[in-house]
């Protein structure tokens, strides 16, 4: 006869072992202990993403400072042609006024001679005669000198006064060179008998100097116009209206 030999606490040790192992394996581990595995997975994923968005924000600004310095360079450049059309406009609007202060004081130097002539036949006294004027120099230096004879030294010294009184004249260079008695210049037509004889007075045989004055034309309208210088008073009108003057 066989005999079985069962070694049943043998058996179900292991069998329970391997349902404690079983078990052990099988059973479910905490959410806690997978949260620094979910941060680290998050933070692969959210690292890069966030780097991606801060250099696409860096390349944005990048793009907008390199767009606001082309505006920038195109207003410099935009303004440095407005300074240099402000410059050139300065200096046609400088060439003009010096175009016009030239011609303002070409025309504030005129002193036409036939108003001249008419103020000396003016300041002359009646017992003045003039020979001859004789002019020297040019521009504002121009000098006069009159010839002639008076009947007296006291219608020289009239002349002389008159003269310095005008203000075509510069009083301070007006001033008698000489003057001498001499016998009046007389023509006879007909012969005189030979036992008539005819004495006349002596005058005063002169010669003075003066000077143009400085004053300008525009100051002298009146007295041009008085004179008949119609069109230079028109010209220096015109410029004072202009405000040239």
């Amino acid at each position: 006869m066989y005999s079985l030999d069962i070694n049943f606490l043998k058996d179900r040790g292991l069998t329970v072992a391997d349902k404690t192992a079983s078990s052990v394996t099988s059973t479910p581990q905490p959410i806690t202990s997978k949260i620094p595995i979910i941060a680290g997975a998050v933070a692969l994923v959210l690292l890069p993403l966030l780097a991606f968005v801060q250099l696409k924000s860096i390349e944005k600004q990048t793009a907008e400072a390199e767009q606001k310095i082309q505006e920038l360079d195109a207003e410099i450049v935009r303004v440095g042609n407005q300074n240099q059309k402000i410059k050139d406009a300065r200096a046609q609007i400088d060439a003009i006024d010096r175009e016009t202060r030239t011609l303002v004081s070409v025309f504030d130097q005129i002193k036409p001679w036939s108003a001249i002539l008419l103020e000396i036949g003016e300041r002359i006294p009646p017992g003045v005669q003039i020979d001859s004027i004789q002019q020297s120099g040019s521009g504002n230096n121009i000098q006069l000198t009159f010839s002639g004879i008076a009947r007296s030294y006291d219608d020289v010294n009239d002349f002389v006064l008159f003269l310095e009184r005008s203000p075509f004249f510069n009083a301070e260079q007006t001033k008698l060179d000489n003057a001498n008695l001499a016998n009046f210049a007389v023509d006879i037509e007909n012969k005189l008998p030979d036992n008539i004889a005819i004495d006349f007075d002596q005058g005063v045989k002169y010669r003075l100097t003066t000077r143009l004055s400085n004053v300008p034309a525009s100051q002298l309208m009146r007295e041009l116009e008085k004179k008949g210088s119609v069109g230079l008073v028109t010209r220096l009108k015109t410029l004072e209206r202009k405000g040239a003057i």
